[in-house]
């Protein structure tokens, strides 16, 4: 049960992640022989487990020759027999097909999927109806009335169709214009959530990767970082000062510090500017939503005296700390465990409870360990690290019995807040690998001014694709480290993957306002 409950976990998540940007490296099958014999695998796989109703009636049917069941018994099997082939045929490889976005139990192992023309995913109505008039249907009334030689013609004519098309496609995937597709290759263990994303590259760093060296880190450095994070968030470590002297140290020329859902650190930092002789744009970074997607939106140039900041801070610490306590109660539900909800917020600076701190707290107490849902994990990881990262995705992670989800702003009233106070919206790089084209283009609608390009949390592909974006939209370019200090170690004040040429870019946005205002 834990392989199928692993497997369909697995296929949600391709799905997901092809949904969400994966499909932009999706390449359509040609008439080659891995793409002819990877189509043809898929196919027989998907048949052998239709007719498995089959199989079973030729068994009963050997059993009755054997006098082992009465003879009487054989038409009520063979009815039996018919009616399970219409359930797996008609019903079953259908609906599996449009709950995994377009991949059968055979596609997925092949590693295939039935899309769109342009590679986006199918609607689940043309899925469901490709497969019940292109398999189901034909199998059914075909096997029926001509038997196994109606059944094989049916499939004949459907393999020809497909040697004779350039994307091997079958009669009903042209008429709902559909055509199949090799998956990409995708890191499975990216989870939507920002934290478990990033934990799972610690995990990975505390088995084999080491810390760069210094000199590897001062070639990569770049003059200009316009997202890093102090101390005023919730996940940052170095207060504005120690930042501006890092800066300083690393030969940077232009900084931003953009906290979490705060503004404040900007009156500061305004000062240091002056002090360290590094010129310093106003930042922010705020959560929101775009319909069903959650993203960050980056302000720049902003005025940042302005109320509005003051609210949207407060109501980020009012939801963060509402859903630290919802996270407590789900957890004491869940575990039978007693937490000190006042001890904690009384001990946290910013009201709130992660899902990390309890799981922390649930791995440093020697009676919780011994508990059989931790036990698990321990005797299953390499180390605690691995087994707390573990803990923490699948009991707080989306989907898991203690999951919580906030309530987050629009994109629109963000962007709209941002220009109100005199300043430029930028998305942020965060998730950019998962959001689609097409949301990008909506958020553009919306009055967003820029992208920031380049950053370490990034793929480089995505990066040649937003520059596209920008370039034809005529949008500005940003780039950032995301650095949060020792909370996140993977990342450096200043390397935020920025090529030389891509610097100039970059430039151009840090003289997009009156210098005075800077």
């Amino acid at each position: 049960m834990n392989s199928i409950r692993q497997y369909i976990g697995l296929a949600l998540k391709r799905a997901q992640l092809y949904q969400h940007g994966g499909y932009k490296n999706a390449k359509p099958l040609t008439r080659n022989k891995d793409d002819l014999q990877a189509h043809f695998f898929a196919f027989l796989i998907d048949v052998n487990i239709c007719h498995l109703p089959v199989y079973i009636c030729v068994i009963e049917f050997l059993l009755i020759l054997c006098g082992l069941i009465p003879p009487h018994f054989f038409d009520l099997l063979f009815y039996l027999m018919f009616a399970l082939l219409f359930v797996t045929c008609v019903i079953v490889l259908p609906l599996v097909t449009a709950k995994f976005k377009g991949q059968s139990i055979g596609y997925g192992l092949m590693n295939l999927r039935l899309v769109q023309r342009n590679k986006k995913l199918a609607s689940p109505l043309h899925l469901i109806m490709r497969q019940v008039f292109g398999f189901g249907v034909p199998t059914m009334v075909l096997g029926y009335f001509f038997k196994t030689p109606g059944m094989l013609i049916w499939w004949t004519v459907n393999g020809l169709c497909a040697l004779a098309m350039p994307n091997e496609q079958t009669l009903f995937d042209l008429v709902f214009k559909i055509i199949p597709v090799r998956d990409p290759d995708m890191n499975i263990e990216i989870i939507e959530d920002e934290e478990e994303q990033e934990e799972k590259q610690e995990v990975q760093e505390s088995r084999k990767r080491q810390a760069p060296a210094k000199d590897e880190l001062a070639q990569n450095v770049s003059p200009i970082d316009l997202h890093i994070r102090s101390n005023y968030s919730d996940d940052g470590c170095y207060d504005v000062e120690e930042i501006f002297k890092m800066a300083k140290n690393n030969g940077m020329e232009t900084i931003s510090i953009t906290d979490h859902n705060c503004a404040r650190v900007n009156a500061a930092a305004h000062r240091f500017a002056h002090l360290y002789n590094i010129q310093y744009i106003p930042g922010v970074e705020f959560d929101c939503v775009y319909g069903q997607e959650r993203i960050r939106i980056l302000g720049y140039y902003i005025d940042w005296n302005l109320e509005i900041f003051n609210i949207l801070e407060q109501e980020s610490l009012r939801r963060e700390k509402e859903m630290s306590i919802e996270r407590v109660k789900k957890f004491e539900q869940y575990s039978n465990i007693v937490i000190d909800l006042d001890s904690l917020m009384t001990n946290s600076r910013f009201q709130t409870i992660t899902a990390q701190q309890i799981t922390e707290m649930v791995f440093r107490n020697r009676q919780t360990r011994s508990l059989p849902f931790v036990k698990k994990y321990l005797e299953t990881s390499a180390n605690d690290k691995e087994a707390m990262v573990r803990f923490k995705n699948a009991v707080f992670g989306k989907g898991g019995p203690c999951f919580v989800e906030g309530k987050y702003p629009s994109a629109r009233e963000i962007i709209d807040a941002i220009h109100d106070a005199n300043g430029i919206a930028i998305l942020s790089s965060w998730h950019l690998d998962y959001i689609d084209d097409s949301t990008i283009e909506k958020l553009v609608g919306l009055g967003l001014d820029g992208i920031e390009c380049f950053s370490p949390v990034i793929q480089k592909q995505t990066m040649t694709a937003l520059l596209k974006i920008v370039q034809r939209d005529k949008l500005f370019v940003s780039a950032g480290s995301d650095f949060h200090g020792p909370s996140r170690p993977g990342r450096h004040l200043g390397v935020t993957n920025c090529p030389e040429k891509g610097l100039a870019l970059v430039r151009i946005f840090t003289k997009a306002a009156d210098p005075a205002n800077t």
